[in-house]
């Protein structure tokens, strides 16, 4: 859940050492200029590099299918019993700290065991978001806002352990949960009143319990919202944060990043909604920022929480502006094109299983599954479009070229995501913001809409879009 109010975070104290050495990387140049160097040596500093693309050679921006790309929220878990579904992400799923250890000496593993096993029989990988503060691991229980407080660190590390152990390979049998998170939306205090140093001490405990209990399971940086300028100095701020000597990046496997746009945008003399394509614009911000922190563009990015519409500031919380079941279905199929072109690892839908507000209405737009009977988990057209973009995408590669990732866009606008499969070439079209027409290649044989419908292609002629996508197959 993203937002609900325009507060930030406490950074840490200019000068002050926070923990055990730890301090704002800026206050430590000597420690990061080996670092700075060694990036500023290779081909390119780029924070557009994908990890695909070798950094010794120019070569061609490819991104291979990933089953794990698809991913979700989902409380009442109906995705876990449905093909596609490549990982979930257990947020607002009843498995915070607190829910598992009512109290300290007393956990409580029913469900979370029960949502493990499940996504296990469904080939779903599990991440676990870690945290809130329970009363008995806060400074001050008695703090109304004390779930957002900085746990004991101890207790903490004591907490993750036992969860570590319990669903690692050696104890569970199996790797019952691939990757911790180490909190939620750091970086507004809807979710976190500590400071981002007090932050980074928290991310090395994970990563350090994570090296003595499993080794294979991944660390994911704390989730951050990013896409009004506060957050993004708070996302800055903690990726120049240093832990012991190293930058806090150093400890993490991943990067969080919840990607909402705004939900509206200027447009001539009015304004327009929100996109797919607004959302890429904040990644490209993020990844520039992060490039100034020195986080090396290998790094991969998960993009931990996305859905259009949501309100901001003190709209925050408030429903969503409801769009047409076609553009719902459009903004699913180009969420998950756009996140594999640009070289996103996981993108978890938020959320699968989205209900109605107690006043009425959502707090996004597009929905997978009916919002008002949300127990049910009654699939939605846009719920079909999470699969169908899937078996678009499958056995395929998306390609691009040596200075473009790929869903190339035309001086229009127009987007071509092209996937090379085995047996021919898919090119995927769509013009986000009005019409427009391309070309066929003269070997296109069919052409497939966003429900599935196959047509008939003619190569070379000129097919209309729109901000649907359409599919058409060719030979080459």
């Amino acid at each position: 859940m993203t937002e609900k109010t325009n507060m930030r975070v406490s950074p840490p104290q200019h000068g002050s050492v926070l923990g055990r050495g730890l301090t704002r990387s800026r206050m430590a140049v000597a420690i990061s200029l080996t670092a700075a160097l060694a990036v500023l040596a290779g081909p390119t500093a780029s924070a557009h590099l994908p990890v695909e693309r070798s950094p010794h050679k120019t070569s061609v921006y490819k991104v291979r299918f990933d089953q794990h790309l698809f991913g979700v929220h989902d409380y009442f878990a109906h995705s876990l019993h449905r093909k596609g579904t490549g990982s979930i992400r257990l947020w607002d799923a009843g498995v915070t700290w607190s829910a598992l250890f009512p109290t300290q000496a007393t956990p409580d593993w029913t469900r979370l065991d029960s949502l493990v096993r499940q996504a296990h029989a469904n080939g779903t990988e599990v991440t676990l978001v870690l945290g809130l503060t329970p009363a008995f691991a806060a400074a001050d229980p008695t703090d109304p806002d004390y779930a957002k407080t900085t746990p004991d660190l101890g207790m903490y590390t004591e907490y993750v352990h036992e969860v570590m152990s319990r669903y690692s390979p050696a104890n569970w049998g199996y790797r019952g949960i691939a990757a911790y998170q180490v909190w939620n939306e750091a970086n507004i205090a809807t979710f976190w009143k500590g400071t981002l140093g007090e932050l980074g001490q928290l991310t090395k405990a994970v990563h350090d319990v994570r090296n003595q209990v499993d080794k294979g399971a991944l660390v994911v940086g704390p989730a951050m919202v990013i896409r009004m300028g506060y957050q993004q100095r708070g996302m800055r701020q903690f990726y120049d944060t240093v832990v012991d000597g190293r930058p806090v990046w150093k400890y993490v496997d991943a990067i969080s990043l919840n990607l909402y746009p705004l939900d509206t945008y200027p447009a001539g003399s009015g304004t327009r909604m929100g996109t797919p394509e607004d959302s890429m614009a904040i990644l490209a911000t993020a990844r520039s920022l992060l490039a100034k922190d020195q986080v090396p563009p290998t790094k991969p990015i998960w993009n931990t929480e996305v859905n259009y519409g949501m309100r901001a500031g003190k709209y925050g919380g408030t429903p969503a502006v409801p769009i047409a079941t076609r553009r719902q279905v459009a903004y699913v199929f180009r969420t998950y094109l756009l996140n594999a072109a640009q070289g996103v690892k996981r993108v978890d839908w938020y959320a699968y299983d989205m209900g109605s507000l107690p006043g009425g209405g959502t707090l996004g737009n597009t929905h997978m599954t009916d919002p008002t009977d949300r127990a049910a988990g009654t699939l939605l057209p846009a719920g079909r479009a999470f699969t169908r973009v899937q078996a678009w995408m499958r056995g395929g590669t998306l390609v691009g070229t040596t200075t473009k990732r790929p869903c190339i866009t035309d001086r229009k606008g127009t987007y071509t995501c092209l996937i090379r499969y085995a047996n021919g070439v898919g090119r995927v079209y769509w013009n986000p913001y009005h019409g427009a027409r391309v070309r066929l290649v003269k070997s296109a044989t069919k052409k497939i809409n966003e429900y599935g419908t196959t047509t008939r292609a003619h190569g070379g002629t000129r097919l209309k879009i729109s901000y649907m996508p359409v599919l058409v197959k060719s030979k080459r």
